[in-house]
């Protein structure tokens, strides 16, 4: 069985907020998740068998896997109503909150677009993260948007925030 801790997205900046557990699940219960997400029985090596290691009996799943699966498995449950405390938002309220915010910030810009507008040239993408769920604290004491300034001026067309 694995759990995942990892801190609360509302953290403060200052990084001081306690990590919190998240559901176990087992590994099969998180390799299931993965692989349903690639269509289940009719999925094939081409598109899952990164999930099993390429056939390598001795392959354990990334951290990244295991998050995402821990996530599609805590939503099934708030969308199946399992979940008492937080149940998944309506459809309604998810495409109310998308237009707040296309309202607020601009419209969402063709990331592969950017990408080839630069060709034949490099394209730098650069990301911003102030933890990891696997690495602890990495930037804290960082500024997001000073941080995305600093990247944008040593070359990046793309800044990723998480």
């Amino acid at each position: 069985t694995y759990t995942l801790t990892m801190a609360p997205q509302n953290a403060s900046s200052s990084g001081s907020s306690a990590p919190t557990s998240l559901p176990s699940y087992t590994d099969e219960q998180l390799h299931n998740a993965l692989l349903n997400f690639y269509g289940g029985s009719s999925a094939t090596a081409e598109t899952c068998g990164h999930i099993f290691g390429f056939g390598n009996p001795k392959h354990e799943m990334s951290m990244l896997q295991r998050i995402t699966a821990t996530t599609m498995l805590d939503y099934e449950s708030k969308l199946n109503g399992q979940d008492d405390t937080d149940a998944a938002p309506s459809i309604a309220t998810l495409l109310e909150q998308a237009s707040s915010f296309h309202t607020a910030h601009g419209p969402i810009l063709p990331l592969q677009s950017i990408i080839q507008s630069k060709s034949p040239c490099m394209t730098l993408a650069a990301e911003f993260k102030r933890a990891s769920p696997s690495k602890g604290d990495i930037a804290s004491h960082l500024h997001a948007g000073e941080q995305a300034c600093v990247y944008f001026g040593a070359g990046a067309s793309v800044i990723s925030v998480l």
